[in-house]
């Protein structure tokens, strides 16, 4: 019975293996052993929202029979405590428990990452009685991770365990050992001390781990992870790159076609590389990627990307094709479309748009559903509809504006020459106004040559902002238009003693090949 319920898991049957542990139950206790319950558990945490009650259910049958002592069995219900996000329960198993492995260290310490405490995490390898794993060495850097750079110089000493670790004698009996669940301990390891350095924000430090791995130890977490990283340090050549180097790599060493490493990549890889495209071409280039995996259409995330990719070279043609192609849209797919409408003035449509989104049972607007739509009516100069959706927004859906929703009211009402009733809206705030506020009030005094209150809103703006330099640029070009030199000349005296320059503008042009 314990190898058909372990079939039943591996072919996601995850009620049937349920059933079956009942079964089991109703024939005698006698039947059920220490394999009995970690399989039954793992189907538990596959059971969707019932998996708590299940578990609880299970837990309290191992009491009942007196398996509460089995390391294995524990190991397992301190897997799916914490799978549930109870991890209280995970702890009064764990302290009870009178012998603990390397898997019940790494499973309450992944168990503390996973429901948000790191910290906590840190403390039980500090404590551990164990040899530590490759599990336990990527853990205890993905703890490091969520800590960001304030943990950095104690990432680094872990980096430095980790090479300490890896040099020991029994390494390659660990490797053995962890390899019949991974296929790559080393890879696992150097993924997350990638993933660690980047969330410290040290870009050079994770490009050296990931040079130092053998090409054949890198798999596609760690190609995404250092394209991610790249991106998001604003180094789109680097990441476009890299990814050009993965496929290279992957089809030198495996003597793949381009058809067959295209079939390797999977929805993150292509979701990663989206934003790293500098043209167009790029983007039709990775769409054909993607056509080839049918990801275009079938997954969500990729296929937001592109339609996202589209409006972001103004190609909103192809972006409403691929609109169109996504099979089940949720609400990013469509507040993608609404916002690449409203930047690209198409607010008919866009209003159209969200009005087909309302009827869609099960899509509800969001937060940035809402910032595109009230883009859209700033574009067209609708006042009193922008009203109707910013009140929408809070009366039907629940939804408390951002600092955002705030500025693009402010700025509607400004554009249309209402500034009273836009310092009016800023003053009914039931939050305090930040500075982006304030500056949209102030470029719309610049706007409508009303120099006295643009005075006013300027000094409020440099005091919540005196390291900006665009505010005190806006200054001198109001007092300019007001002809005060002499005004002008103290606050570029100023913006020289704050050793504040303005930043000049630039443009591209990419020229094809």
């Amino acid at each position: 019975m314990n190898g058909l319920m372990r079939r039943q898991v591996s072919c996601g049957a995850f009620r049937e293996a349920l059933q079956t542990l009942c079964q089991m139950h109703r024939d005698g206790i006698h039947q059920l052993d220490h394999f009995t319950f970690p399989i039954a558990l793992k189907a538990a945490c596959s059971s969707s929202s019932t998996t708590l009650r299940h578990g609880q259910q299970i837990h309290a049958l191992v009491l009942h029979i007196g398996f509460q002592c089995d390391i294995y069995i524990a190991n397992a219900l301190i897997s799916m405590y914490c799978y549930c996000a109870h991890l209280r329960d995970a702890t009064l198993v764990f302290d009870a428990m009178p012998q603990r492995s390397t898997v019940t260290w790494n499973s309450i310490m992944g168990g503390c990452i996973r429901n948000g405490l790191p910290h906590a995490s840190l403390s039980y390898f500090s404590n551990m009685s164990d040899d530590p794993d490759s599990v336990t060495m990527s853990t205890l850097l993905h703890a490091h991770a969520r800590l960001g750079a304030s943990a950095l110089r104690s990432g680094r000493a872990v980096h430095a365990h980790v090479l300490r670790w890896r040099g020991l004698a029994c390494y390659q009996q660990i490797a053995m050992q962890t390899s019949i669940k991974m296929k790559n301990p080393c890879c696992v390891v150097d993924n997350a001390l990638i993933h660690m350095y980047l969330e410290s924000s040290c870009l050079s430090y994770a490009e050296k781990v990931f040079q130092g791995m053998p090409l054949d130890n890198r798999d596609l977490v760690t190609w995404t992870t250092m394209m991610s990283g790249y991106i998001r340090s604003d180094l789109q050549h680097l990441a476009l790159a890299t990814f050009r180097s993965m496929l290279e790599q992957q089809q030198q060493q495996h003597q793949w076609s381009w058809s067959d490493v295209v079939v390797s990549l999977d929805s993150a890889m292509l979701a990663t590389v989206m934003p790293a495209l500098t043209s167009l071409r790029h983007g039709k280039e990775m769409h054909c990627f993607a056509i080839k995996r049918d990801f275009d259409q079938s997954n969500v995330f990729v296929a937001t990307s592109l339609l996202h990719m589209y409006a972001e070279f103004g190609s909103i043609d192809c972006a409403e094709k691929q609109f169109q192609r996504v099979e089940e849209k949720n609400v990013v797919a469509w507040t993608a479309m609404i916002t690449a409408y409203a930047k690209h003035g198409r607010c008919e449509d866009c209003f159209r748009l969200f009005g087909e989104m309302q009827l869609q049972g099960g899509v509800i607007p969001n937060h940035l559903t809402f910032m595109g739509v009230l883009t859209a009516c700033t574009h067209a100069g609708l006042v009193e509809q922008a009203k109707d959706y910013f009140n929408c927004m809070t009366q039907d859906y629940g939804l408390t504006p951002d600092m955002y929703h705030y500025a693009a009211m402010v700025d509607m009402l400004g554009r249309a020459g209402r500034l009273k009733e836009a310092l009016k809206f800023i003053a009914a705030m039931p939050v305090e106004p930040t500075a982006p506020v304030w500056g949209s009030l102030m470029a719309a005094c610049g706007l409508h040559h009303d120099m006295k209150l643009g005075h006013e809103v300027a000094k409020i703006v440099l005091d919540m902002e005196p390291e900006n330099p665009g505010n005190f640029v806006f200054l001198c070009n109001m007092l300019a238009q007001d002809q005060r030199w002499d005004d002008v000349s103290v606050v570029r005296e100023a913006m020289k003693r704050r050793g504040l320059d303005k930043i000049p503008g630039y443009s591209s042009v990419h020229v094809s090949p």
